[in-house]
């Protein structure tokens, strides 16, 4: 009886042991998840590197011509566009918010291993080309949609930033490893052929190394929970609820501008590298991965600073630098033409020094507006918004850039024009920072 005295000093010494020990495995057991969620992010970060960064300049090598370099970027999103939100209908049917996950990165490396395949289709290893690239981005998509779904349901807003800082570092970190290597070898390698092999190996390493990245993936915890939307009434009902919610309305638009702006300059940029600037690619991936390193070394910092300052603050000064990044580009090209790409590689960093800012704040931004009801097919509309501006702008700008005459001026014009919306796309941003600058911000640490 005397041992059941709450006042007694060994029993209350005996449950602070052992709520002791339950802190200790509740931090082991975050540390674990959040380790997990890291070198899954890396190993889909090398996929992702090993499939896409090089992509344009593979079609290029199989004489890919303008308009068919702006379909390599636009498509796989027109694609990925149209299937995400029926996709995410049908994820929502399954208990297991982890399942949609693995079975999107094993779509996506079988996608990516026929992509390999595709210098032995004669007369159409192009198109070939494109459609395995565009086939590969519909569970790419929905794999973003269901993480973060995913993520969001797992991680309390609390822990977010310092999980998603350690995923973002190890991803950065792949983009540096991946692109610099698969860069020097192709870029050293003289025969053509040999190249071709080369970018056909990148192809079947991503395919195997996705298998790695699902093993990996299966140690996370299962999230089982209510089936979500699983037919089109839900839709509508999602639809009505996301109208409702003008946070989160505000939100979607100035991201739809930013980021039509932000995708409309990505293939002006490689011709201009490679058309204007005699880029191969070794000089890609020294441009890459001198931003990507840089990047690298910034997210801890930019961690740091959403801490003390909020993921809204830290936003704007993401989109700010990228919308410097193409008038860095242009300054590079008018450049003396021995010093044309050093000097991009060098102006480059000036804007990477943000990239990490904007990396870390816009998908927590994101979360913290989406409306909670209906969560995974409201994430899903919002990543449908934004693939229509990556299947649409891109093509814009090239077509853009054709209208005016394909030459250097085509070149400046094409890019202000994506400065522009970009720019519109910053400011809009820094107005919705000001006016919700005195509400409780979930990226700063109390």
């Amino acid at each position: 009886m005397h041992l059941r005295n709450p006042k007694n000093p060994i029993a209350i010494v005996s449950r602070e042991v052992q709520n002791r020990i339950y802190s200790i495995k509740e931090y082991r057991s975050a540390k674990n998840l959040s380790a997990q969620m890291a070198v899954e992010g890396l190993l889909a970060a090398i996929v992702l590197n090993l499939a896409t960064g090089f992509t344009t300049m593979f079609a290029t090598r199989m004489g890919a011509n303008a308009s068919q370099i702006g379909l390599v970027i636009a498509l796989p999103q027109f694609f990925a566009m149209i299937i995400l939100v029926p996709g995410s209908l049908l994820a929502g049917r399954i208990r297991d918010r982890r399942r949609p996950i693995e079975i999107a990165v094993v779509l996506a490396g079988l996608f990516y291993g026929l992509a390999g395949f595709s210098p032995f289709m004669s007369n159409f290893k192009v198109w070939f080309l494109i459609g395995m690239i565009s086939l590969a981005n519909v569970p790419i998509a929905l794999y973003n949609t269901s993480w973060q779904n995913y993520f969001s349901d797992i991680v309390q807003p609390a822990d977010r930033n310092s999980y998603y800082t350690l995923r973002t570092s190890m991803t950065f970190f792949a983009g540096i490893v991946v692109i610099q290597a698969v860069g020097i070898i192709l870029g050293g390698t003289r025969s053509e052929q040999v190249r071709i092999w080369l970018y056909q190996g990148c192809y079947w390493l991503a395919f195997a190394i996705t298998w790695m990245q699902l093993r990996i993936l299966r140690q996370s915890p299962q999230d089982i929970g209510e089936r979500s939307a699983s037919n089109w009434r839900d839709l509508g009902s999602a639809i009505r609820e996301m109208l409702r919610c003008r946070h989160f309305m505000v939100f979607l638009v100035f991201s739809f501008i930013f980021h039509c702006g932000w995708y409309m300059a990505w293939p002006l940029f490689f011709l201009l590298q490679v058309d204007y600037m005699g880029a191969n690619e070794a000089w890609l991936s020294y441009i890459a991965v001198s931003s990507s390193l840089l990047q690298w070394l910034t997210v801890r910092p930019w961690g740091r600073f959403i801490e003390r300052r909020g993921i809204r603050l830290a936003l704007v000064i993401g989109c700010l630098g990228v919308a410097a990044n193409p008038v860095f580009a242009l300054l590079s090209v008018y450049l003396p033409a021995g010093i044309q790409l050093p000097g991009m590689l060098i102006l480059n960093l000036v804007n990477s020094c943000t990239f990490s800012a904007f990396q870390l704040s816009i998908l927590q931004c994101l979360l913290e507006a989406v409306p909670e009801r209906f969560k995974s097919i409201n994430l899903s509309i919002y990543s449908t918004v934004l693939l229509l501006a990556y299947s649409l702008t891109p093509i814009l700008g090239v077509q853009l850039y054709n209208i005016l005459g394909a030459d250097l001026m085509a070149m400046t014009w094409s890019m202000a024009a994506s400065i522009f919306v970009r720019l519109l796309g910053a400011l809009l941003f820094l107005l919705r920072w000001h006016q919700l600058r005195h509400e409780p911000d979930c990226g700063i640490r109390a």
